[in-house]
């Protein structure tokens, strides 16, 4: 069989002709190779000058075979005389024309292999993933797109044999491998919390644990940023060890290369982890201070923490209870990665322990469904919580006191800690920045305002309470502060609360106004009569700010009087009018010759009519109460104790009404009807229910109102001297 070419009409050598770009070439020598060996031709191709006697005629065979199989480009660059060397300089025509393609296609088949080594991993298999590695001369190369290793995606798909086998079996240098973002394996297994894969890591490559990623974490401080907090405390011991054994200079320290120790103090802050924020300021006190890029200091984001401090957090009466009554001791030894508190004991103690353990397992269990059924364990950890935080907070004031000037200062943002620390209430923090400095005491903020007055504007009676404690140099000097707009103190009280969302103000309109009129009603006790009538840059006095800054929220409280009041009016009139009609129409009739209830002489009927008479007087107190509060003017001074006053009282009558005219109701039954034991106690119980309704609707108002109308309420006028030195 013969073809037409370019070049000659020629008997099929192989299937197709070598063309001119080469891109056949593999392919190619496949079949001419193959063609060479079947005619005993290869010898010669492959070895040269064989020197038998008919060399010259194999040759120009093989040579004749390798010129008729390509085109007439390909064979007219061929001017050798010998098959081997035309067959070499076909290979490096080869090789110099198709460089690229050659490592495109090798690319290509290397990534089919990769994506099927990737789902293999996902899928667990071991064995394929061994041999991988294994073929490819035991190194470990990236897989996937985003320059991932076989780890790395092992620990991505949370294989937990492929993580330890690889592992074990990589080299050092193959551990400390990245993926696009710089994360070695150790910087995902921080991530990802798993403190097994990262103890086999650390075990065999402790230098994993200071290499930094792109943005300049290190695995500890990837952990805590993520607040892996088990994982940031076994990484940070870690760490701490590595920098003693393997590096003179400690990478934790300000100024050296990544800040490393400011991204984990501002991580731990972050994610309440105290403990290591405590540690670390205790061997770098500086850290205490210091600017990101955002303009955030560590103890800015202290400020910034309310709940890490007792002032600002929020506790039912129940939980508060349980706090004062538990007692927390910090650990004085070093701690675990677990944070449990290192003992050195014997062995004996030890099992001592142990046999203990074992005999009150039960009490245990019993007592450990206690503490979780009263949250005891929860109220624990905040308390824990809250004294590392304070001695943190000790830490960084003790660096503080040391700065040179209040500008230093200020440049490091302890002002500006100190005002959102006063704006949260946190009156721990105010008090420590205090007594480090007692000149922050009169730091103002770019409004030219005191922490007092920013306590005041944000209404945090905690804070304020302090000015009891001043000396009368420091009550003079915030007490005649003025702003910059030439408001003083009392102006500021006169400005409408923006916090009204925060937890533990009441939702109330009218409570809320008692609230304001009791803030500006306290700030005028203390201040000297000038600031009474003082005129700000408005022309307006500290009463004229506050009828202008409330007029909506008077209107707001009058109307939720007036609704509240109309919707219990109603209920006390309906009880007054039931109580009155069953005043005389008693259980068991009257007797038709005296007229006395028949009944009189049983003790139960007493208990009827006694019960029946303290509805009826409760109903119509109540009554009259809602009614003085519908006919009231409703002014502005009328919010701070007349309405409240009324409505609690209102709101107590009413209950007892309700309460007494369940008993009556009962006790009328009980006249009327011999009934059963189990009868008496089912009706008993059912007239319960409403009475619990209500109070369980209304009681937490009532309970507002009692203390919210008491004298002094929020404010704390006997507080004991606590700063009297000023520097």
């Amino acid at each position: 069989m013969t073809i037409s070419t370019s070049n000659s009409s020629t008997v099929l050598i192989v299937p197709f002709l070598l063309e001119k770009d080469k891109k056949n070439y593999e392919d190619w020598k496949f079949y001419i190779r193959n063609y060479l060996l079947a005619r005993d031709l290869w010898d010669i191709v492959e070895y040269g000058n064989t020197k038998e006697g008919n060399w010259r005629k194999k040759n120009a065979a093989a040579l004749h075979a390798i010129l008729c199989s390509c085109s007439l480009d390909i064979s007219s660059q061929i001017k050798d005389k010998s098959a081997k060397d035309a067959w070499n300089n076909l290979a490096k025509m080869s090789e110099e024309r198709e460089p690229e393609e050659t490592l495109r296609r090798g690319e290509e088949t290397y990534r089919r292999y990769c994506v099927k080594l990737a789902k293999k991993i996902y899928k667990g298999d071991w064995q394929y993933v061994r041999e991988f590695i294994v073929f490819d001369s035991g190194q470990i190369t990236p897989i996937t797109g985003f320059q991932e290793t076989a780890l790395h995606v092992a620990i991505e798909a949370e294989q937990d044999e492929i993580v330890k086998k690889l592992i074990e079996m990589l080299s050092i240098p193959d551990l400390e491998k990245k993926d696009c973002d710089g994360h070695t394996a150790l910087s995902l297994v921080a991530f990802e919390g798993r403190r097994k894969w990262a103890e086999l890591l650390v075990q065999k490559n402790q230098g994993l644990l200071t290499i930094a990623d792109k943005v300049g974490n290190i695995p500890v401080t990837r952990a805590a940023c993520f607040g892996r907090k088990g994982m940031t405390h076994y990484l940070y011991n870690e760490t701490l060890k590595s920098i003693k054994t393997f590096h003179h200079d400690d990478i934790l320290q300000p100024g050296k290369d990544g800040n490393h120790g400011f991204h984990l103090m501002r991580s731990c802050i972050a994610n309440k982890m105290f403990d290591i924020c405590w540690d670390l300021l205790k061997n770098h006190p500086n850290l205490a201070v210091g600017l990101n890029t955002q303009g955030d200091s560590p103890i800015l984001m202290l400020a910034s923490q309310p709940s890490a401090f007792y002032s600002g957090t929020e506790l039912s009466r129940w939980e508060q209870l349980i706090y004062h009554c538990l007692k927390v001791e910090l650990p004085t030894t070093p701690t675990t990665p677990t944070g449990d508190v290192q003992l050195d004991v014997t062995d004996q103690r030890h099992n001592e322990r142990n046999i203990r353990k074992q005999a009150f397992d039960g009490l245990r269990g019993l007592g450990l469904k206690v503490q979780e059924l009263f949250g005891i364990q929860k109220i624990y950890d905040l308390k824990l919580r809250h004294r590392y935080a304070h001695e943190v907070l000790r830490c960084m004031c003790k660096y503080v006191s040391t700065l040179e000037s209040n500008h230093q200062s200020d440049d490091y943002g302890v002002g500006a800690a100190l005002f959102e620390a006063t704006k949260h209430g946190l009156v721990e923090f105010v008090t420590e920045l205090w007594k480090a400095n007692p000149s922050f005491g009169f730091k103002t903020n770019r409004d030219d305002r005191l922490a007092l007055m920013i306590a005041v504007q944000h209404r945090q009676e905690k804070v304020f309470n302090l000015i009891h404690g001043f000396n009368k140099a420091w009550k003079a000097g915030n007490i005649n502060k003025v702003d910059i707009d030439g408001n003083n103190i009392l102006h500021v009280a006169g400005g409408l609360a923006p916090d009204f969302e925060r937890p533990g103000i009441s939702s109330s309109p009218a409570l809320q106004m008692q609230r304001e009129l009791k803030w500006f009603k306290e700030v005028e006790r203390i201040v000297p009569e000038w600031c009474k009538e003082a005129k700000n840059n408005n022309g307006k006095t500290p009463k004229e700010v506050f009828t202008k800054n409330h007029m909506e929220l008077a209107k707001e409280g009058q109307e939720w009087m007036t609704r509240t009041a109309s919707s219990f009016i109603i209920l006390s009139i309906l009880l007054v009018t039931i109580m009155f009609a069953v005043a005389f129409t008693v259980p068991g009739g009257n007797n038709q010759n005296n007229g006395l209830p028949v009944l009189l002489g049983q003790k139960l009927f007493m208990v009827f009519i006694i019960t029946e008479a303290i509805s009826f007087f409760t109903a119509s107190t109540s009554g009259l109460m809602f009614l003085g509060i519908l006919t009231s003017r409703q002014a502005e001074e009328d919010f701070h104790v007349s309405l409240p006053r009324k409505l609690m009282i209102g709101l107590v009558t009413l209950f007892v009404s309700i309460a007494t005219m369940m008993a009556s109701f009962c006790a009328a039954l009980l006249l009327m009807l011999h009934v059963q034991l189990w009868v008496l106690l089912l009706i008993t119980l059912a007239s319960i229910i409403p009475v619990a309704v209500f109070g369980w609707l209304q009681f937490p108002l009532i309970c507002e109102i009692i203390v919210s109308t008491r004298s002094h309420g929020i404010f704390n006028r006997k507080m004991k001297p606590w700063l009297v030195n000023l520097q």
